[in-house]
């Protein structure tokens, strides 16, 4: 373990520095999610006008959740990881990863803690422009707050653990890109970054409870402004401790799996 540790924390400080060097990127996404925050906040504005809730949620709690949603979102946003995976296996390189004394899944964990470092800082920086174009507050009670941290913290993992699933789909196929998107797509959507999940029609919200897709951002954020609370909380932090559990049985199985089938291209 001593001996392991200070290599993770290169592999994580290199992955951020690789980061720094696709700042356009960061830059873009910056935009894209100060932007999608503005546009839900000025559209939810709008629909809730003569209204005083909606799904149980004022106005300004209504904002608060999208606001905190979207930017749980950005921090677990992960651009480069799953495609560094891609070329190390295209290129062959994987071979000198999997020969390493430290194993392939905790250098996978440690460039993905590099990156959502990276990504928690830019947030950091853009956080005066999103109180501008969003709403923030601070957490409905104590209690709240008391929650929310073991629920986001069970979030990440969460997130962390299906993009460490989504980055071994690279030992069976030679072209990832697809899954990718469609993966971002159908996350982005389930973890109730445009609406609550509550507010989805009956037969996508059974569907979304069935997911853990909710976990990394639906159950947080709801926990955070007073949405879920109490007894129900408790329901959601331990569905989330479910999802860990089957998460990690499926990486580890897919892992030894797939380093039997690894298709070197080209290496």
């Amino acid at each position: 373990m001593t001996a392991t540790a200070p290599g993770l924390r290169r592999i994580a400080a290199a992955r951020m520095r690789t980061a720094l060097t696709y700042r356009q990127n960061v830059l873009l996404l910056q935009v894209i999610v100060i932007l999608n925050i503005f546009i839900l906040s000025r559209l939810w504005t709008t629909l809730f006008e003569g209204r005083q809730t909606v799904d149980g949620m004022t106005l300004h709690a209504f904002l608060l959740y999208l606001t905190v949603v979207n930017l749980q979102s950005w921090i677990f946003t992960d651009f480069t990881v799953s495609q560094y995976v891609y070329e190390r296996v295209r290129t062959g390189e994987v071979v000198f990863d999997l020969m390493r004394p430290i194993g392939f899944i905790p250098q996978l964990l440690a460039h993905m803690a590099g990156s959502h470092l990276f990504m928690a800082l830019s947030v950091v920086v853009a956080l005066p422009v999103v109180m501008v174009v969003g709403t923030l507050a601070a957490p409905a009670s104590t209690a709240a707050l008391a929650l929310y941290l073991p629920a986001l913290l069970c979030g990440y993992v969460i997130s962390v653990l299906m993009a460490v699933l989504l980055s071994m789909v690279a030992f069976w196929t030679v072209e990832t890109s697809g899954f990718t998107v469609l993966y971002r797509l159908i996350n982005q959507f389930f973890a109730g970054t445009m609406l609550p999940v509550s507010l989805f029609p009956e037969p996508l919200r059974i569907l979304a409870a069935l997911l853990p897709f909710q976990s990394t951002g639906y159950v947080p954020a709801a926990i955070y402004v007073g949405r879920i609370e109490g007894g129900e909380a408790l329901r959601a932090l331990a569905f989330q401790g479910v999802w860990i559990l089957v998460l990690t049985l499926a990486a580890a199985a897919v892992w030894h799996r797939g380093r039997r089938r690894i298709a070197v291209q080209g290496g």
